[in-house]
């Protein structure tokens, strides 16, 4: 029989409390360490207040010493530490950073100093140099001293962790732990995060590190905090799960990415955010639009990180998917649900809508997408340059005709060549079949009258706006321009920047996908 006396559980209930409470007390000496966030070939955070943390014996005291600052604490009774440096100037010259604390001693050796940042969307941001057949061989010819990378492991858990757990996979074996920007490392590396370092390290001639917590496939709900979530009283919506990913159950549940990747960093001091996602959530534009506001919101104030940057890279061009039976415009609607991050202050959004291919979710032609984030870095450094793509401000219709205004704006706009290859692993921008857009006309606009029916637009530069008409359209109302999956348009800044996809209506959005019906079960 099973004894089930209250007074056995209030025994158990005691000792598991007694437990919690004094076993790190009871933790070895070499228990005594960083938080896995700082480690040797790592970059510290410049002109700011620096968090360094660890864990360690309850009650023991604890020194950190940099150079001539040294500050020390005592190891709370839950065995962990935190001091703060004072803030420090960029320096390539590699340090010791150096934690002492009873007869231990811990320390991260070629150290630098400058801008760290901090990465984290789904595959197109996770994926390897390895992974792209026509990038995996130019890694032997890059690498730069000054750029350190950092990538987390992939773990999944229901309640927020101290730490990032252990690496639990040969192929994430150098996981959690900074690396230099040798070709060893970089070949299982993102490009996109890379080249964005490798451009600002350049421009700047500064250090700079990228730490990583990516995961393909994945929804923005398992980024967010659940407490973010319940707030907006949202309903996730969640795709079956992708047999090719190791845990199939990766997004089938809130904030489990969240818990595992991104709270565990709570407390690091860096420069800002990248981020590069929503293809998963591209069945579902209208919860996006309230769901990455909301994500960047959270987690700016879980990072206390309110002044900090949040840059991401807008969906590039895509054949339409199968489930897309709209005609081929799904994936306008997410890069409109993109655009609403840009209500929040310190937001910016890299276009690339000529950078995709057509049959490849994952376009490999990394390096102009990682060196067009890298602009909005360098003019937060104050170099002369403009990251914004055009956006569109206003329109006003003059016979017939639909003047489109944009913001961002100031250089002037121009008819580019696109070239986007329409098979996969094939040389970038040379594959045979490719699509390619001339400069001799501007495509990629539609305009509607009073019935709503876009058909395809003739369009014109004239002065600081374009004008967009077609002879078939004598009363128009409305234009869109790049709004499809797979947009063919050319239409750029002076800078080399695409205009952002846009539409000067508010027409209701159209059913993107047709919901899975539950099967009935057979009658008996």
């Amino acid at each position: 029989m099973i004894n089930s006396s209250p007074r056995r559980f209030r025994l158990i209930s005691i000792v598991h409390i007694a437990l919690f409470l004094f076993l790190p007390a009871l933790l070895p000496a070499e228990m005594f360490k960083f938080h896995p966030a700082f480690s040797d070939n790592m970059v510290l955070q410049r002109q700011m207040p620096v968090s360094l943390f660890g864990k360690g014996r309850p009650g023991a005291a604890v020194t950190v010493s940099w150079n001539t600052q040294s500050v020390t604490t005592t190891v709370t009774p839950v065995g962990v530490w935190k001091v703060v440096l004072a803030p420090l100037a960029a320096s390539a010259e590699p340090g010791t950073l150096t934690a002492t604390s009873e007869n231990e001693k811990i320390t991260c050796t070629n150290v630098l100093v400058g801008d760290v940042w901090f990465c984290s969307g789904q595959s197109n941001m996770l994926n390897a140099f390895s992974t792209y057949s026509q990038l995996k061989d130019s890694v032997a010819l890059l690498g730069r001293p000054l750029v350190r990378l950092y990538q987390t492991t992939r773990e999944s858990s229901q309640q927020p962790e101290g730490e990032p757990l252990a690496p639990t996979k040969k192929i994430e074996a150098s996981s959690n732990q900074w690396h230099e920007s040798t070709p060893e490392f970089l070949i299982n590396a993102s490009p996109v995060a890379y080249f964005f370092a490798a451009k600002v390290s350049e421009e700047l001639n500064v250090p700079v590190g990228i730490l990583v917590s990516a995961w393909g496939g994945t929804q923005i709900e398992s980024w967010m905090p659940r407490e973010t979530l319940e707030t907006l009283a949202v309903k996730p919506e969640f795709d079956q799960p992708n047999p090719r990913q190791p845990n199939p159950n990766r997004t089938k549940e809130p904030s489990i990415l969240y818990n595992s990747m991104i709270h565990p960093f709570i407390g690091l001091s860096f420069k800002g955010f990248l981020w590069y996602q929503g293809e998963s959530n591209s069945k579902w534009p209208e919860n996006y639009k309230l769901f990455f506001p909301a994500m960047i919101q959270g987690w700016r104030e879980r990072f206390q990180a309110a002044d900090r940057p949040f840059y991401f890279v807008q969906l590039a061009s895509l054949n339409s998917l199968p489930w897309d039976i709209t005609g081929g415009e799904s994936w306008a609607w997410i890069r409109e649900a993109q655009m609403s991050a840009l209500s929040l202050p310190k937001t910016g959004m890299t276009v690339i809508t000529d950078l995709g291919e057509y049959s490849d979710i994952h376009p490999q032609n990394k390096k102009p997408v990682g060196q067009r984030l890298a602009l909005f870095a360098l003019r937060d450094a104050g170099l002369p340059v403009n990251p914004e793509s055009p956006h569109f401000d206003t329109m006003q219709i003059k016979g017939g005709r639909c003047l489109i205004y944009f913001k961002n704006n100031a250089s002037g706009l121009e008819a580019r060549r696109v070239v986007m290859n329409k098979k996969r692993d094939q040389p970038i921008q040379e594959d045979p079949e490719a699509f390619i857009v001339n400069p001799d006309s501007i495509k990629g606009f539609t305009v509607c009258g009073p019935d709503h029916k876009f058909v395809e637009a003739q369009a014109m530069i004239v002065g600081d706006h374009v004008e967009v008409w077609s002879e078939s359209v004598l009363n128009p109302v409305a234009v869109r321009y790049a709004w499809k999956s797979f947009p063919l348009c050319n239409l750029f800044s002076k800078e080399g920047l695409p205009v952002a996809p846009f539409r000067t209506d508010s027409f209701p959005m159209p059913v993107l996908f047709e919901p899975k019906t539950e099967k009935k079960p057979r009658a008996e």
